[in-house]
């Protein structure tokens, strides 16, 4: 559109000014004018488009930096006085989105210009319905300059010609028209030059000196001029003005001022009124010619009245009027009405397409970031959730605050818009649906945990097809393997029957709780079992990877402490059926086995159910470990494989009971036990106050544990400070003195060695040092008696077939 703005491409979009239809006519110039107009306006509009593309992408770049919530603090409680930040709301426009803001703009753009061009078009232009003074006063000189061509020596008639010629003049005095005076400012009062146009050169000069005034006539104009502005009479309503006396002069005399067309086709031969500056007079720039001005800079007039166009062809007398200060006064407030326009463009736009914005592309955006951040990290469902559900409490405050300092205005709004005052809104379906994705994803990473996220992560990223693929190839991964199996279940089931659903779960909540506060992670639920799993990342460091072990150990230790507390199982001890079933004694009591190896992460099962889980036989082994237990009288045990990973401040809290080899693995391992007394601890106090777990109150549970769990990562958190501060855990090993470790460490040496006769005499001190039975003494000197009656055989190697361990 800027090829419009080049004055040659102007000059043809407007025409010959030479042209008899165009004096008579200039439709066709006029809307190629307004064409020209409404082109640029669109052209601000694309510049417009263009600000706002670079505003939104500096608006990307920047971070928000939002304070972190701290769930533990007081402060929790003042939903009001926090900030409601909207998800996401630097994120990328979406294309829904664009291509509805895009077409919503071409629509209004093209409506709003299509209303322009049709009201400046259809509508009648008053200059067209009126001659003007200057159409009038050249038909008037043409017709008085004939007469004097049909009689040239005629004294009378050459004397009313320049009479008529000079009123034309001062009537649309140049100079009048600059200095402002009176009515003669406001019209086309602005003559600069005056000639014959000819189509011969010969034709022009001839007319030129006929129609040439002479000098006496023009003084005797002007001092009569003179004369009557300078008397007392004011009823004059137009001022005439002046001319200055150079450029009477200039009229006086012959006029030879060649003033030909760009083309050469045409030939002008007459004076300019302002052919010099004259800072006085205010001529700032000097006009010889018509030429000197451009197309939109002049207009010409010339006789039309009873003429004929092969006679305008050969020759006419022209006037050209100065426009400069109608093109300056029309392009100022053609700038004005462009960003009128362009103000209007945009609020229109604005309007059309909030209602869309607010009602369906923001929902939909904010879906898209939601299903984007799941697909990303399927595990993240749930902090979506939670940040969701904390945006929904804090517009409730600020909704109740407002509503707390509502005024009287808003009571006489209510009234006059017949507002009820019980009516509560209705919830869109994009709200709906919005929450609909959030609960789905978070059950998805409820159902299929860590193993599984790859698979959602797999079929979220495949959008080219709504086919589900959950059959995809497993993949390797170095992680910690946690195996843990409630006692006596079968038992439970038959007696708790409907309710061991219960049962489970709050054992459970414990045992998934305690392992995603030390970074695990809850792989399988059967039953009685519990698979967890505590992943190693590709490029996790040796340190690191040290402390998870560590963490794996600690997660083990507290369960068991958390699970022998709680108020909620102590409460089956007191059951009627598993007092008969199981004694007076019964508890609720876990046993759990920790090895580390390599795992298939993956799906195992059909296209018609699917298991998100870990398979390898490192978890049989795993479970093979847990199954061990049993035989060694303890409740957590730990391979070598563990042991060897972690620090080695939480390795000596660790206690070596056998060497064993366990189907699966090829070489023989060690088994360790973490010396835990379940039997001391005491039973947890309920609280004092009930506690009404609502949303709220979950929530901020979750995220003090959230901050609980970032803490472990945190270089000023030791595992074995943890595990040395933690009083169940103390309790626990309270029993377990230096003198009993040492009497039982010297006893396994002498059994691994084949000493067994030395190893009986120092187990059987150890089996009843504590004051209760030590599980490991007695689970060896069990081996040794039977059936070898402590004598070591001599394939002896200090290594135990314990198979599987049933």
């Amino acid at each position: 559109t800027l090829i419009l703005d080049l004055t040659i491409i102007n000059d043809l979009m407007l025409g010959d000014e030479e042209e008899v239809k165009n004096v008579r006519g200039t439709d066709t110039a006029k809307i190629g004018a307004r064409m020209t107009r409404i082109i640029r306006v669109m052209r601000l509009v694309r510049i417009l488009k263009l600000y706002k593309a670079i505003y939104e992408a500096n608006q990307a770049k920047k971070k928000k930096v939002v304070r972190p919530l701290n769930p533990g603090d007081d402060e929790d409680d003042d939903w009001d006085d926090l900030d409601v930040q909207g998800p996401s709301q630097v994120n990328r426009e979406s294309q829904v989105g664009k291509k509805l803001s895009e077409l919503t703009t071409r629509r209004v753009i093209c409506l709003v210009l299509t209303m322009m061009l049709l009201h400046k078009v259809v509508r009648i232009d008053t200059s067209q319905q009126f001659p003007t003074s200057a159409h009038y006063g050249a038909d008037v000189v043409n017709e008085e300059f004939l007469r004097l061509q049909d009689d040239p020596n005629n004294e009378t008639a050459r004397l009313i010609y320049e009479r008529s010629l000079l009123q034309y003049i001062y009537y649309h005095n140049w100079y009048t028209g600059s200095t402002g005076d009176t009515i003669s400012s406001q019209y086309d009062s602005r003559l600069f030059w005056v000639g014959i146009v000819s189509s011969t050169q010969a034709q022009a000069e001839g007319k030129a000196a006929n129609a040439s005034l002479r000098s006496a006539t023009v003084t005797s104009w002007a001092q009569n001029i003179n004369s009557i502005e300078s008397s007392s009479d004011t009823a004059w309503i137009l001022g005439l003005g002046r001319l200055p006396e150079s450029i009477q002069t200039d009229l006086g005399e012959t006029w030879d001022a060649q003033c030909d067309t760009k083309s050469q086709n045409t030939r002008r031969i007459g004076v300019s009124l302002i052919p010099q500056v004259l800072s006085t007079w205010g001529v700032g720039y000097a006009v010889p010619c018509p030429e000197n001005l451009r197309r939109v800079e002049r207009k010409k007039y010339a006789p039309s009245l009873l003429f004929d166009e092969e006679r305008y062809n050969a020759w006419h007398i022209a006037f050209y009027f100065d426009t400069r200060p109608f093109v300056y006064w029309e392009s100022v407030y053609s700038l004005l009405i462009t960003v009128y326009v362009c103000i209007s463009l945009c609020a229109a736009s604005l309007m059309f397409s909030n209602d869309a914005n607010r009602l369906v592309l923001t929902p939909v955006e904010n879906m898209i970031a939601k299903v984007e951040t799941i697909r990303d990290n399927p595990l993240s469902a749930m902090k979506v959730a939670d940040e969701e559900f904390k945006m929904e409490e804090m517009n409730r405050a600020k909704t109740r605050k407002l509503e707390a300092n509502a005024s009287m205005s808003k009571a006489v709004k209510d009234i006059l818009l017949c507002n009820s005052k019980h009516s509560t809104p209705e919830l869109m379906e994009t709200v709906i649906l919005e929450k609909t994705i959030i609960k789905l994803g978070s059950l998805l990473a409820l159902g299929f945990g860590q193993a599984g996220a790859q698979i959602i992560e797999h079929n979220m990223h495949g959008v080219d097809s709504a086919c589900v693929d959950a059959m995809i190839e497993g993949k390797r991964v170095e992680c910690i393997i946690g195996a843990a199996r409630i006692r006596d279940f079968s038992t439970a089931t038959e007696v708790l029957q409907a309710k061991v659903m219960t049962f489970v779960n709050q054992i459970a909540e414990i045992v998934h709780g305690v392992v995603d506060e030390f970074h695990g992670y809850a792989s399988k639920n059967n039953g009685d079992f519990f698979l967890m799993i505590w992943r190693k990342d590709v490029d996790m460091e040796a340190a690191k990877l040290s402390k998870l072990a560590d963490m794996s150990m600690l997660a083990f230790t507290r369960i068991l402490g958390a699970v022998h507390r709680s108020p909620i199982l102590a409460a089956y001890r007191g059951h009627p059926g598993l007092q008969q079933r199981l004694g007076k004694n019964c508890r609720v009591n876990l046993s759990s086995g920790l090895h580390y190896g390599w795992a298939i992460e993956g799906a195992v099962g059909s296209e018609f159910k699917i298991d998100a889980s870990y398979l390898s036989p490192n978890v049989s082994i795993a479970e093979t470990v847990e199954r061990a237990t049993k035989i060694y009288g303890v409740s957590l045990l730990i391979a070598q494989s563990v042991v060897t990973i972690c620090s080695p401040t939480v390795a000596a809290k660790c206690r070596l009971i056998d060497r064993v080899i366990i189907t699966g693995s090829v070489t023989p391992m060690e088994l360790y036990v973490i010396d835990l007394d379940y039997m001391s601890l005491t039973v947890e106090p309920p609280p004092k106050m009930q506690i009404n777990w609502t949303s709220k109150q979950r929530f901020r549970v979750r995220q003090f544990l959230e901050a609980e769990k970032a803490m472990k990562w945190h270089e000023d958190a030791h595992m074995v400070k943890l595990f040395e501060e933690n009083p169940e855990i103390a309790q626990m090993r309270f029993r377990y003195t230096l003198e009993f470790i040492h009497v039982f460490n010297m006893g396994y040496q002498n059994y691994s060695q084949g000493e067994w006769q030395i190893a009986q005499r120092l187990l059987t001190r150890t089996r009843t040092m504590l004051g209760v039975v030590d599980g490991p003494s007695m689970a060896l000197l069990r081996f040794m008696e039977t059936p070898y009656q402590y004598e070591a055989p001599d394939s002896w190697r200090g290594i135990r077939e314990l198979g599987h361990a049933t």
